[in-house]
């Protein structure tokens, strides 16, 4: 059995194509941990996080010889994490961990295959939903998820009270979540 050890990613793909199984393990021993820690993060559930570890890992080798990466594995295995977990949280009951999770990855910009069709109803919606919302909600909201601000720094920023700035913050993701509700039963729809 080769040693991949020292083996790029695309390399290990392409070996991959060909039902190489050391490339697999390799790829597994490579990444599963980083990847469970992030489906772990998304699901708060370890039998979950494993069990969308081991899906994926299924697919990747059941369906090794039509993959077809064109950048990156590293953020194709991440991806592939992500969705899987988007349709664990959608068919369990926890809707809100859902909208939390697909904002999340919109707002990141990560290419959800699942969901192509529909990011950009979703942004749209979810720009939209943002102009509707008190001018100090969209403030702390741009400051704290599109430039990356924490709470203290936003506090300082804007001249007001850290204590203030949580709670404008969980008002606007509450708001969001509830507008976008509605939205969340159009993509449960196309996920199934």
């Amino acid at each position: 059995m080769p040693d991949h050890g020292k083996t790029t990613d695309m390399a290990l793909v392409f070996l991959l194509k060909k039902r190489d199984h050391a490339a697999f393990t390799e790829i597994y021993n490579r990444y599963w941990k980083a990847l469970f820690i992030h489906a772990f993060k998304i699901l708060k559930d370890e039998n979950e996080a494993a069990d969308v570890i081991q899906d994926l890992f299924t697919a990747i080798w059941n369906q090794s010889e039509e993959w077809h990466i064109e950048y990156s594995l590293k953020a194709y295995l991440y991806t592939g994490v992500r969705n899987r977990c988007l349709k664990a949280i959608a068919k369990g009951s926890r809707r809100e961990a859902f909208v939390d999770e697909l904002t999340s990855a919109f707002e990141e910009g990560v290419n959800t295959t699942d969901l192509t069709l529909h990011s950009q109803e979703f942004e749209r919606r979810l720009k939209q939903e943002l102009q509707k919302l008190p001018p100090r909600m969209q403030q702390v909201y741009i400051k704290s998820r599109e430039q990356g601000l924490s709470h203290r720094q936003i506090a300082d920023e804007m001249g007001i009270a850290e204590n203030s700035v949580k709670t404008t913050m969980h008002r606007t993701l509450n708001s969001l979540r509830t507008k976008l509700a509605p939205f969340l039963t159009l993509v449960l729809f196309f996920m199934k």
